[in-house]
């Protein structure tokens, strides 16, 4: 067996462990995306990070244990390099929020979102309506195609459209994609409009996000045409 101290705790964990395995029995957790135990442990998103005595930081589940080492699974340096790897991976993450088998609750992506205070995912991850049963298939103007998550979609789970309360999401991909989804579904654009100015007009970003809409409005309403 091998002795390991996590955040000042001893505990014991075979040889061979990574350290991850000694986070565990200490009873402290760490996010990890990419770990499945005996299914992928290659360390590439990097959330798992822990930080050894001499400032190192390693993946906790591929650094293997020894006998004696120390490490640290939360301080202030991890909580903003994780929220860096997070934002990387988001950078490069497809928002098809819509048309995911995880959203509803089961996106890992989403939790860490609200966990690290990071914005770019819509409501529509939270959402639990799937299929005919979204509320924009039906024609209600809902905002949640380009609302931040992190509300538990409180609206859309009570039947009613997501008015956008916490306000608006700022990357153009996601603003494109809702755009291409209110012109399909055939949702008045001017009730959009005035819903954003209500709800956003007092938002930093609201002229910036207004303006995007437009722009794919005029260029998906012209491709209608």
């Amino acid at each position: 067996m091998v002795k390991v101290i996590v955040n000042g705790k001893e505990v014991e964990v075979s040889e061979g462990s990574v350290v991850l395995d000694a986070i565990k029995k200490a009873g402290y957790s760490v996010p990890t995306l990419c770990f499945f135990k005996g299914v992928y442990n290659e360390a590439a998103c990097r959330m798992c990070l822990v930080e050894l005595p001499n400032g190192k930081l390693v993946p906790s589940c591929a650094y293997p244990v020894s006998d004696g080492l120390k490490i640290t699974t939360d301080s202030e340096r991890l909580r903003k390099t994780r929220r860096m790897v997070l934002e990387l991976i988001l950078a490069v993450h497809k928002m098809k929020c819509y048309q995911c088998a995880r959203k509803g609750g089961f996106c890992l992506l989403l939790d860490f979102a609200k966990e690290f205070g990071v914005e770019g995912i819509p409501v529509c991850a939270e959402c639990p309506l799937h299929g005919e049963d979204c509320l924009l298939v039906k024609g209600e103007p809902c905002l949640g195609f380009l609302t931040i998550a992190g509300c538990g979609s409180p609206c859309t789970r009570e039947g009613t459209p997501c008015f956008g309360c916490r306000g608006p999401v700022t990357r153009e991909d996601v603003i494109e994609t809702a755009v291409k989804r209110f012109i399909e579904h055939g949702v008045d654009l001017r009730d959009l409009h005035s819903r954003m100015k209500l709800f956003w007009s007092s938002f930093p970003q609201f002229k910036h996000v207004f303006d995007l809409v437009l722009k794919y409005e005029k260029k998906y309403m012209g491709e209608k045409k």
